[in-house]
């Protein structure tokens, strides 16, 4: 799949030739691509996230030692990419997906983090039963984010 698939400037050109590759080799690695009227239509991807990772030690930064506890320390599951070509939404394909990459994965709880000033993508997941646990600093270049968690 090529990621201009998705609409201009869906993925970075670092994101697909360092970061992608690198993700395949983590643990639980699991990545889904939706077709519809055979053309694709949208994918998503995560995998088990641990401490010494980028994300998941921004997030435990932004945590409370409770949240921690909880979210972090038993081993979990991360969405780290969910994409629907905008043509496409609001087809179910985005839930579709995000089911699919819960139950594909052996934790009993995911994490995932989104932007804060997306309504729409906050939307989506609380209809999809995500809790948003707290607000997470990325640094510099990143805008803010929110991290969100879900029991499988």
């Amino acid at each position: 799949m090529h990621r201009s698939a998705l609409g201009a400037g869906a993925l970075s050109d670092e994101w697909a030739a360092t970061r992608l590759p690198a993700h395949t080799t983590r643990d639980d690695f699991v990545f889904l691509i939706a077709r519809e009227g055979g053309e694709v239509a949208g994918f998503g991807y995560g995998y088990t996230g641990s401490s010494g990772q980028w994300w998941t030690d921004h997030v435990e930064r932004s945590l409370t030692s409770a949240q921690r506890a909880e979210w972090i320390e038993p081993p979990h599951f991360e969405i780290v990419e969910l994409h629907v070509r905008p043509s496409h939404q609001r087809r179910g394909i985005g839930s579709a997906l995000l089911a699919q990459l819960l139950t594909r994965q052996p934790h009993d709880r995911a994490l995932l983090s989104t932007q804060t000033g997306s309504r729409k993508a906050r939307s989506f997941y609380a209809k999809n039963g995500w809790n948003e646990l707290a607000s997470v600093d990325f640094g510099p270049g990143y805008p803010p984010y929110i991290v969100l968690g879900k029991r499988v």
